[in-house]
């Protein structure tokens, strides 16, 4: 006996839940007898038979109504494949006698009554199952293989978003979505399988990724080293089984939560990012090659501050400035620009720069902390400035040389007499000083003298080297030049003249004065005849009113010098006789 067998599909069949379409209508199958090409009878088990015989081939039909036996009109087979019609002894046709040995005659009809069964086979695509749903991805096909005990699988015939066809080979279900398959199968004598079904879920769509930077992303896409970038993909099928990111030429990495980018070196970067689903549909494409990317700046070079002292200042052992001293800071940034800068005078409040500030103004060093931060919270290193604060103006005074001489409330000098300014600064020092006479414009200081008789006032003052001016001072002087006049007189009178000098007699007396219209007269020198002039009227000396001073007869000349509490010194030469007869 041959048996019909259909066979398709490498995998066992899936029992699927989800249905998508309803059933189509199934068509009807008529109970029937089949002869196979062997001769093999094969009777729909449900069929009545009855049975007939003839004496020649082709003859004539006789029913079998001798001794009919109970149930035997019709008959049915009880028994699933093959049943007997025998006679008891075999007979020779020849010899009409019984063979030996003895044997049955037995004609076999098979009784058919159980339908194919059908097993479906998924093959060439992805599976995932799910709450009950089985999801296949792309390249689904489908295969459908029968089996049939007795008369053999006829057909096969399968529903799949239509109505019935027959199965012949494997059927690609490429068709997008929740989908059933309806399938059965049935054999040569009528006999038809039970529907059966399977649903799934066809997924041939990628998921979708989406990235959002988490923390600060500054215009242009600059991002700050504490930004992360956070992937989120959806999926409307199978569901995401992976999401994958690649910063710029390295390795995929599976991603498991925002992704901290702070790592990556200052500079232009891109992320790529892709999800694989649960049937391996791939965003992007094979490898995520088309995947999505967002390219972004990574900003971690703090900004440079920069600082910049306007106006008065000097550098000497410090960086002196004034209370008239500006502070100004700056900063610059390689990319996302400067946010703010910050400072701290003297390890004060932190306060936050916006416009040029000055120093305290109490004399001494004071300090400047400052950094900056840029758009991304970069933040630079601590700098500093150092300077001291020189609030205080130079002072000025004045010297003046001798000679000089102190009348109450006047200083007398001669135009021999230096005067000096003597300037201090004990801070960022004296960078000038300046002097006037007589209201007469100030100009660069040096040693100086005033040559005109006369009162004089000097104004002077001096700035130091961060421009802090000492107020105006005054010193007033009078300028003596002239010397004392001298006054000689004797104490007779002449007895008469010799060459045009006068004559005295030899106890005559001579007296000296001098008188100064300033300082008056500090002392007075005579000397006779050449000699060493010596005081007049000393404790030591005998000035020439003294007795015996022109015992002689002769010509006298006597040298008179005269000098003022200045040293002004005028001399004053008197020549005279002594005597009748002198010569």
């Amino acid at each position: 006996m041959k048996k019909v067998l259909l066979a398709c599909g490498l995998i066992s069949g899936i029992t699927l839940n989800a249905t998508a379409q309803n059933e189509p209508s199934k068509p009807s199958y008529e109970k029937q007898v089949y002869i196979n090409g062997d001769g093999d009878i094969f009777v729909q088990k449900e069929l009545p038979m009855y049975l007939k015989f003839s004496t020649t081939p082709g003859g004539e039909n006789f029913d079998l109504k001798g001794k009919v036996p109970e149930y035997s009109e019709p008959m049915y087979l009880d028994t699933e494949g093959p049943n007997y019609i025998r006679s008891k002894y075999a007979v020779d046709p020849e010899t009409k006698k019984t063979i030996q040995p003895l044997q049955e005659v037995l004609y076999e009809v098979n009784a058919d009554g159980l339908a194919p069964v059908t097993k479906h086979t998924f093959a060439g695509a992805p599976r995932y199952s799910s709450g009950g749903t089985v999801y296949f991805g792309k390249n689904l096909s489908f295969s459908l293989s029968a089996r049939d005990g007795v008369s053999g699988v006829k057909g096969t015939q399968y529903a799949f978003g239509n109505g019935y066809t027959d199965y012949s080979n494997n059927v690609n279900a490429s068709k997008e979505g929740a989908q059933t398959l309806y399938y059965y199968s049935f054999d040569f004598v009528g006999n038809a399988e039970k529907t059966r079904s399977s649903s799934f879920t066809v997924d041939l769509t990628a998921p979708k990724t989406n990235y959002e930077v988490v923390g600060i992303n500054k215009a242009g896409n600059i991002l700050a080293p504490s930004a992360s970038v956070k992937l989120t993909s959806s999926d409307n099928l199978s569901g995401v089984r992976t999401t994958y990111y690649v910063f710029d030429d390295g390795t995929s990495r599976a991603y498991s939560g925002p992704v901290n980018v702070g790592g990556l070196s200052d500079g232009e970067h891109t992320i790529r990012y892709y999800a694989v689903d649960n049937v391996k549909n791939m965003e992007g494409g094979e490898g995520g090659a088309s995947a999505s990317t967002f390219s972004f700046y990574m900003d971690k070079i703090a900004p440079v501050p920069t600082h910049e002292v306007k106006g008065d200042q000097f550098k000497g052992n410090y960086l002196y400035i004034s209370p008239r001293t500006t502070i100004a800071l700056a900063a610059t940034d390689n990319k996302a620009g400067v946010k703010n800068i910050y400072y701290r005078i003297d390890g004060g409040e932190r306060a936050t720069f916006s416009s040029d500030f000055k120093m305290p103004s109490n004399r001494g060093v004071h300090s400047v902390k400052y950094d900056a931060n840029d758009q991304v919270e970069n933040l630079s290193g601590n700098k500093y400035i150092n300077v001291f604060m020189d609030a205080d103006a130079p002072e000025t005074g004045i010297i003046y040389a001798n000679p000089q001489f102190m009348d109450r409330d006047t200083l007398f000098i001669t135009s021999k007499s230096n005067i000096s300014l003597k300037m201090r600064d004990d801070a960022s020092g004296v960078q000038k000083t300046e002097y006037q006479t007589d209201g007469g414009g100030f100009k660069a200081y040096s040693q100086f003298t005033l040559p005109a008789e006369g009162y004089h006032t000097i104004d002077f003052k001096s700035t130091d080297n961060v421009n802090n001016k000492e107020e105006v001072k005054s010193s007033s002087c009078y300028i003596d030049n002239t010397a004392p006049e001298i006054f000689v007189k004797f104490s007779i009178e002449q007895i008469g003249s010799k060459n045009g000098k006068p004559v005295y007699p030899n106890y005559t007396r001579m007296y000296v004065s001098a008188t100064d219209k300033k300082v008056g007269t500090e002392s007075i020198y005579y000397g006779m005849d050449g000699g060493t002039p010596q005081l007049y009227s000393s404790p030591q000396t005998l000035d020439a009113s003294e007795v015996s001073r022109f015992r002689k007869n002769k010509k006298y000349e006597v040298k008179v010098i005269a000098k003022d509490k200045l040293g002004n010194t005028s001399e004053k030469i008197v020549e005279f006789y002594v005597g009748k007869d002198a010569k």
